[in-house]
């Protein structure tokens, strides 16, 4: 398997990320590590990066290099945030780093993270109509985009490590400060003037920051799900997180190990410009998306996708392609039962009466219905379960991910615990459960019309007589075993649909 490598400077790590290609465009991250240098402390006090900051990027840069050498990893793409484009040094101290290291590092510009931003996220959370707001360390930034077109985009000079410096000496209280750097960051948001409606569009979250944000929330609301990726995130929820970070004290010392390794100073700053950003364009709740301007460049620049190829990527397809890769089973046939269960959806709609909003729980659970056989061939649902709660699944929201793992359950519906799903029901209501059941039944009624994997049966039709669905298949040979495997159903399927079925 072919491996690929970034490197990225960032204003206070150093950070390399493996990932394997997989082919087809999917790649999937298999190492990070991550190094703390303060590189932002030498900007904000000389503009320039000093010979210690130098010396320590160089040792472990070197050691990088070792490890690209031992995984036979040649493709490898080194790049700089923009940050470092204001460096006196900024020249010398890159083509340094190249002498020594052999590492050619690429600047980002301003436009360019915009850039890199927004396809980042794209695709990879609710909204097709929002205002993104991607918080750095160094810089934030604003876009606004509808149906796939940025319509306006900024860049404003005020990041969380950039503002909990200018009060790195201050006597003033926590609570000061936090109302200090509000201000600062609402009246940089002040000068953008946009056109929209609050109840008309989306708010996403972006960058580190609110990656530690969701984290944060789960941790003090005990959230069920192990997911960041769309989680959404109230103003009450964020401001109960907030007034949590500021008891622990605006502190340069101090970090919330489980939450973060950055700082506590400037965990404070970057919520306080998130505060800002909640209070100045009346923001009721927000998305969180997980990815970062890192996975932009892996698609654009590793990956070796154009940023139109990238945009029009299906995300939880890609996730989902991704994820039945690291758990392949030889010899599976989800793609034919994945085909069957879509068409059984679309023939029987007017039975199941579920609508377009459980598609994508349908998608999940189908492609992914064999996945738990790689852990354990008996009681496989049970597992694929497990897999898919614990995954990340990008395009999909919570509620369609829990709907899909307990579908994937629900293929032996003796599995189905009760305990199990109240545990989310803050986020799953009765109709769900309903939902749950139904999409169970097809799926495991595809999987018994393919269960010789010989694709015999391909095609379906089904009509409505009186209380029985008939069910009308066509074949490319003997489908006797087919029939009869799936005629052991019919006693479940008049239990969740109120209906027989007959098979002709």
């Amino acid at each position: 398997m072919e491996k690929a490598a970034l490197i990225e400077i960032g204003p206070s790590s150093l950070k390399l990320i493996t990932i394997s290609l997989i082919g087809g465009g999917y790649h999937k991250k298999v190492n990070t590590i991550k190094e703390i240098i303060r590189y932002d402390e030498d900007i904000f006090e000389q503009q320039s990066i000093g010979l210690p900051k130098f010396t320590e990027t160089i040792k472990y840069l070197k050691l990088f290099k070792e490890i690209c050498e031992a995984d036979n990893i040649v493709k490898i793409y080194c790049y700089a945030s923009s940050v470092f484009s204001s460096l006196r040094n900024s020249k010398s101290f890159f083509e340094d780093l190249t002498n020594n290291t052999g590492f050619t590092f690429y600047v980002l510009s301003e436009e360019e993270e915009l850039k890199f931003a927004y396809n980042a996220i794209l695709n990879s959370v609710e909204p097709n109509k929002a205002l993104l707001f991607y918080v750095n360390p160094h810089n934030t930034l604003l876009i606004n985009f509808a149906k796939r077109n940025i319509l306006s985009s900024n860049c404003f000079p005020v990041g969380a490590n950039f503002l909990s410096y200018q009060f790195k000496d201050s006597s003033k209280s926590a609570q000061e400060i936090v109302d200090n750097i509000t201000q600062i960051a609402k009246d940089q948001l002040k000068t953008v003037t946009l056109d929209y409606n609050p109840e008309e569009i989306g708010f996403i979250g972006a960058g580190e920051f609110f990656v530690v944000l969701s984290k944060l929330v789960r941790k003090i609301t005990r959230y069920p799900l192990d997911q960041d990726n769309n989680m959404v995130i109230t103003k009450p929820i964020f401001d109960k997180a907030f007034n949590l970070l500021v008891e622990q004290g605006f502190d340069r010392t101090k970090k919330m190990s489980a939450i973060s390794d950055e700082r506590l100073d400037n965990l404070i700053a970057g919520f306080a410009i998130i505060k800002a950003f909640f209070e100045e364009f009346n923001v009721e709740k927000i998305y969180i998306s997980i990815k970062e301007i890192s996975d932009a460049i892996i698609s654009a620049k590793i990956i070796k996708e154009t940023a139109s190829e990238t945009n029009s990527a299906d995300v939880l397809e890609n996730s989902l392609e991704t994820i039945r890769y690291y758990f392949n089973i030889e010899d599976s046939n989800a793609d034919w039962v994945y085909n069957l269960t879509i068409n059984l959806f679309k023939q029987m709609s007017i039975i199941h009466k579920l609508t377009r909003k459980h598609v994508k729980a349908l998608k999940i659970a189908s492609f992914l219905y064999d996945c738990g056989k790689r852990i354990e061939l008996e009681n496989h649902s049970k597992f694929s379960n497990d897999i898919i709660l614990n995954q990340r699944i990008l395009g999909a929201n919570h509620k369609d991910i829990i709907i899909a793992a307990f579908a994937c359950q629900c293929q032996n519906q003796e599995n189905f615990q009760l305990s199990e799903w109240i545990k989310y029901k803050d986020i799953v209501n009765e109709e769900d459960l309903i939902a749950v059941r139904k999409i169970g039944m097809l799926i495991k009624l595809a999987e018994s019309l393919d269960c010789n994997k010989q694709r015999k049966v391909y095609e379906v039709n089904c009509d409505l007589l009186g209380d029985i669905v008939i069910i009308k298949i066509r074949t490319n040979g003997n489908a006797i075993y087919e029939m009869q495997e799936a005629n052991k159903l019919v006693g479940q399927f008049k239990k969740i649909f109120k209906k027989n079925f007959q098979i002709i």
